[in-house]
């Protein structure tokens, strides 16, 4: 029986953090349409060298996650479904490479095109339309800072928002060797004054935590 991460008796070690919600259920509309403004505000800076720098996303570069948060995020799922088929006619059936693919395609336009893409999405999202759970919130956050951790670039995100993910990323892959460190660790996010796990504190940025819970970089 796996013992849980954040057993809700242990009293937080540090009462300016918080620990995050665990509602992972619900419309997030609002914190991914923010999500993704946010974003693009930290795009309309970039050099056309940076929209062509690796992220941290080992197959794509910049602009090519911009391109997968666009289709994954903001296609509705009739138009995901019929790009998806088209991609596995083009790199077979690995998962990882239609996925990639797309991302490539998606991510290949001007950078107004892509930021202005971002922005009607966003607006999309605030009226409601298409998908707006969790699931869609953790694919803008994560790849949002995949862009502006790899770029060095602050990004400041909801806190109700980054704190959800990694609650819930902690918690979900309990073997996982990128989760494990909150099994001995209080995980505590700086900038956003949340914390996830158990032990000895290890402070750093809400995007730094997230990176090393779903395995980008390492904390330690």
């Amino acid at each position: 029986m796996t013992t849980p991460i954040e057993p809700e008796h242990l009293p937080v070690n540090d009462e300016t953090f918080s620990r995050p919600t665990k509602k992972s259920t619900g419309d997030w509309s609002a914190h991914i349409a923010t999500t993704l403004e946010r974003l693009a505000e930290v795009l309309e800076t970039l050099t056309p060298e940076q929209w062509d720098a690796q992220s941290l996303c080992s197959e794509w570069r910049v602009r090519d996650v911009v391109g997968h948060i666009i289709w994954r995020v903001g296609e509705a799922n009739g138009t995901m479904l019929r790009t998806g088929l088209r991609a596995i006619g083009r790199g077979g059936f690995r998962f990882s490479k239609v996925v990639a693919t797309i991302g490539v395609e998606h991510g290949d336009g001007s950078p107004e095109e892509l930021i202005a893409r971002l922005h009607e999405i966003a607006a999309a999202k605030l009226q409601g339309e298409g998908r707006t759970g969790f699931i869609e919130l953790i694919e803008a956050v994560v790849h949002s800072y995949d862009i502006t951790e790899a770029l060095d670039i602050p990004l400041r995100l909801s806190p109700r928002s980054t704190g959800a993910i990694a609650r819930a990323q902690a918690n979900a892959v309990p073997g996982n060797k990128h989760t494990r460190i909150a099994r001995t660790n209080s995980l505590r996010a700086t900038d956003a004054r949340w914390l996830v796990g158990t032990g000895s504190p290890i402070d750093a940025t809400a995007g730094e935590i997230l990176m090393h819970l779903f395995g980008r970089r390492s904390l330690v």
